[in-house]
């Protein structure tokens, strides 16, 4: 059962408290709702996590928004067209304002997961119930802290590191170092591995290979290839997961193979649309005139393209080709081919329950491939072109209907390292991944010069939202900004 399926909207509750003067009558207050009478039983446990997952995991325009910061910014994906056009081009144009409405909304998600994920932490170690599960929603809770502050540092770079729920703007510390971030994710990610479990019944649940692997891409997107390569291993070695090869790769993303043992951690959107939750990327991605397999769908005025050189890297018998729509048949009959530097990826497949621009589609965070290739790219960078890498590259590309590739075609690790950025591409396009890995390589801001951007080396970071900085006086700015 998905995650989303069974999170049900959190009560909101409210602290009433009696407004007396000396001419009214004093009221006697019979009750009153608040943190040290709440959370005192296993339910309120369990809703209290829930909120955490809420705040954590997937909204409607997870696909718009996370594409646009980490796609947009790449050689991968430009947007034409709609109302959001206003909001994307300046991202794809490397004009990145301080006050940009993007920015604001994800530090402030993250944040209030953050917040969410410190009062689970706080309370539920005081609840009487079954000790096992309370540790283990604990865990969870800390897992997802930590995974916000992954995304935060991906952006941001250091931010604040908040660790309690006791806190308010007026007392908001100062940005943390790098080193503090690191450390905390690190301590994070490393205690509640050995906690979590392997598996959960409920798809979309944290589990102890999501930990380890969160905690791999953090080694690796900060270059500490040993720790990368060991954790990488670590995961493979529990056997929990393996790659997708029960037909066509594209087929991975069909609705009819969510919870497949390739996903490691998603955001979890319900089949049922009625729930108003769901992944709108469709709906941005056809093109005029597209006629839904599965109608009644919305079409919405935003167009986001695949860039033509993009599509050149695929040779012919990939298989992750037929993500990619090139061509279809309008309303009128009239076959339309798509031309340059407009090809839509068609990555998640249309759900045929889905209505208007919602969509059962689930958003992936996490794969087994990307563990593979990150142990890959580790080994290289302390081997050079090693024989366990070459295999690892190839246990993906024989996924994908490629032919393996051998050892003795990279005569530096330069070049495998090439190889290996180009193949993530092809594997993770319309994830999201890119533009964390062309900074991993040093290319991020010189493809985007590449490409007529006025790039500099500060926009390796965003800018933190100017709303935040005029509340928390104590917030620097990002350099450049």
């Amino acid at each position: 059962m998905k995650m989303t399926q069974i999170i049900k909207t959190l009560s909101i509750l409210s602290i009433m408290t009696l407004i007396s003067c000396s001419d009214a009558l004093e009221e006697e207050t019979f009750s009153v709702l608040g943190p040290t009478n709440f959370y005192n039983s296993a339910e309120d446990a369990e809703a209290l996590l829930n909120g955490v997952y809420t705040a954590s995991q997937g909204y409607r325009d997870i696909s718009r928004d996370y594409l646009t910061i980490n796609e947009m910014t790449t050689d991968i994906l430009i947007e034409r067209g709609g109302g959001i056009n206003a909001n994307t081009q300046p991202i794809e144009d490397f004009i990145w304002p301080t006050t940009h409405p993007y920015f604001d909304f994800f530090w402030g998600r993250y944040y209030v997961a953050i917040y969410r994920a410190n009062v689970t932490i706080e309370q539920v170690p005081n609840i009487d119930m079954d000790e096992e599960r309370r540790t283990q929603i604990v865990a969870e809770a800390r897992f997802l802290r930590a995974f916000n502050y992954f995304q935060l540092y991906d952006l941001f770079g250091p931010v604040p590191l908040i660790v309690t729920s006791q806190t308010a703007v007026t007392d908001r510390p100062f940005r943390s170092t790098k080193e503090e971030m690191l450390t905390f994710m690190e301590n994070e990610f490393n205690t509640v591995a050995d906690i979590l479990p392997a598996t959960q019944e409920q798809f979309g649940r944290v589990t102890n290979t999501a930990a380890l692997g969160f905690l791999t891409k953090m080694y690796l997107n900060n270059r500490d290839w040993q720790l990368a390569a060991d954790t990488a291993q670590e995961l493979i070695s529990l056997g929990v997961h393996d790659l997708f090869t029960e037909g066509n790769r594209t087929d991975l993303f069909a609705l009819a193979n969510e919870g497949d043992n390739e996903f490691i951690f998603v955001a979890p959107f319900p089949d049922n649309p009625a729930t108003g939750l769901g992944n709108t990327y469709l709906s941005h991605a056809a093109p005029p005139g597209y006629q839904f397999e599965f109608p009644p769908k919305v079409n919405f005025a935003a167009q986001f393209k695949i860039l033509s050189s993009f599509i050149d890297i695929f040779s012919e018998e990939d298989e992750r080709l037929d993500a990619f729509l090139f061509e279809y048949t309008n309303g009128e009959g009239n076959l339309v081919v798509l031309g340059e530097d407009d090809t839509r990826s068609f990555k998640y497949q249309e759900d045929p329950n889905g209505i208007g621009d919602i969509s059962g589609n689930d958003w992936p965070y996490l794969r087994y491939a990307d563990i593979l290739l990150s142990r890959a790219e580790a080994l290289n960078e302390l081997q050079g072109p090693n024989q366990e890498s070459i295999d690892l590259i190839n246990d993906v590309r024989l996924a994908a209907g490629l032919m393996a590739v051998s050892v003795v075609e990279f005569p530096s690790s330069d070049s495998l390292n090439d190889f290996i950025l180009e193949e993530r591409a092809k594997e993770f396009h319309t994830e999201g991944l890119r533009r964390q890995d062309l900074i991993r390589h040093d290319k991020f801001i010189s493809e985007a010069i590449s490409r007529g951007k006025p790039a500099q080396d500060f926009n390796l970071l965003f800018p933190i939202p100017q709303s935040e900085i005029d509340k928390n006086q104590n917030l620097m700015q990002n350099d450049g900004y």
